[in-house]
């Protein structure tokens, strides 16, 4: 029973993790945001076929580490566009502040 327990509660957690980051994602980056969709889209994917919900067929090892292979690999092009976007925002809140220091 308590093997059940812990394994529903870990198969929750990296959802919890997504859901907060896509918060955070929302509350950073506004209608840019829009741009790391297609990346969540795959880190879902990934996160649905590594721990599926509770009832649902887990992966064989070597698929398991396959797929967690690539959804590494996501993760990382993921970071890569958030910081780009988050630079890019940045860079925008600091050009509209000195423009409006100069009107």
């Amino acid at each position: 029973m308590k093997d059940e327990a812990l394994k529903m509660k870990e198969s929750q957690d990296p959802r919890m993790y997504l859901g907060r980051l896509e918060q955070i994602i929302r509350s950073e980056l506004g209608a840019l945001g829009a741009g790391v969709e297609p990346l969540l889209s795959e880190v879902r994917a990934g996160l649905a076929d590594l721990y599926p919900e509770p009832g649902g067929i887990r992966l064989a090892p070597k698929e398991q580490d396959a797929r967690h292979a690539k959804l590494l690999q996501t993760l990382d092009g993921l970071e890569d566009v958030l910081e780009a976007l988050q630079l890019a925002v940045r860079t925008g809140r600091s050009d509209a502040g000195a423009a409006r220091g100069k009107g």
